[in-house]
């Protein structure tokens, strides 16, 4: 497993952290983990990323294709909450940010992978600060759809480098970069995997295509340390990453089976946590 420099664990809720590859079914399986804490007396929602917050709507547009529906000065306004202009540091991050929708808004982007997870990582803090951090300080579990992860992932199948993506991450998030409690990916063939995003009837993102998702599967063998061996259905793989004095356990699971025995496995893993 290669090192990710977060800054700190959550010692409050319980932050878990689902991630897979798209058509992976790791979205209904995170929301079935949420009824089953629930059914469980656990207080628990579901959450992702991108958010439901001007940034994190500004960035479904990206990917979807579709028209930036909000203006410059309106996200602006709304980011200066979390990247004061008063601050140098911040503000530079503020004044790049604005730019960056403008030059997606124009269609004049150089670099737009590059760009496009800097406002995911924006949108991370938006994410962490808002949501995230409050329901853990309360003792809540947060079952999170995508975070991180999928910045790396994605970003690397298009060319970036992980370091720098990590570098990325360290400067925008600085202190508040946290880890979550255990990471569940969720792994399928490429070839599954596209079937069900056909099947599904959502809107079809431009990660969503064969070469991408053969990249990006690609690029979670080599973050995960499993490019010669497969999960089976009941054996997920296992790995650790240390964080501090601290390891947050990592289960790779194979998604091929019915949805009800993946989430069976899934919660066999999560109920000895909480």
């Amino acid at each position: 497993m290669k090192k990710i420099p977060y800054s700190q664990m959550n010692n409050e809720g319980k932050f878990i952290l689902i991630e897979g590859l798209n058509g992976s079914g790791k979205t209904t399986q995170a929301k079935l983990l949420e009824r089953a804490l629930a059914e469980e007396g656990k207080i628990a929602f579901y959450n992702h990323e991108p958010t439901d917050t001007l940034i994190g709507k500004v960035l479904r547009e990206i990917l979807e294709g579709r028209p930036i529906t909000k203006s410059v000065a309106e996200v602006g306004n709304f980011l200066e909450k979390f990247f004061p202009s008063s601050n140098p540091e911040t503000d530079a991050i503020l004044q790049a940010a604005k730019l960056v929708i403008r030059q997606f808004q124009a269609g004049k982007v150089r670099n737009e992978e590059a760009k496009r997870q800097f406002l995911f990582i924006i949108d991370r803090l938006v994410d962490l600060k808002e949501i995230i951090e409050p329901a853990l300080n309360q003792g809540h579990c947060v079952i999170q759809d995508r975070y991180d992860i999928s910045c790396y992932l994605h970003g690397m199948a298009n060319g970036l480098d992980f370091n720098y993506l990590v570098r990325r991450h360290a400067r925008i998030l600085g202190e508040n970069y946290l880890a979550p409690n255990v990471i569940v990916f969720y792994w399928v063939p490429v070839k599954l995997a596209l079937q069900r995003l056909a099947d599904s009837g959502k809107v079809i993102d431009l990660y969503e295509n064969t070469q991408t998702l053969k990249k990006i599967e690609k690029a979670a063998r080599w973050l995960f340390s499993f490019r010669f061996q497969s999960p089976r259905p009941g054996h997920p793989l296992k790995r650790k990453l240390q964080v501090g004095d601290k390891k947050i356990k990592i289960f790779i699971i194979n998604a091929e089976p019915p949805i009800a025995e993946v989430a069976e496995e899934t919660w066999g893993i999560i109920e000895k946590m909480i």
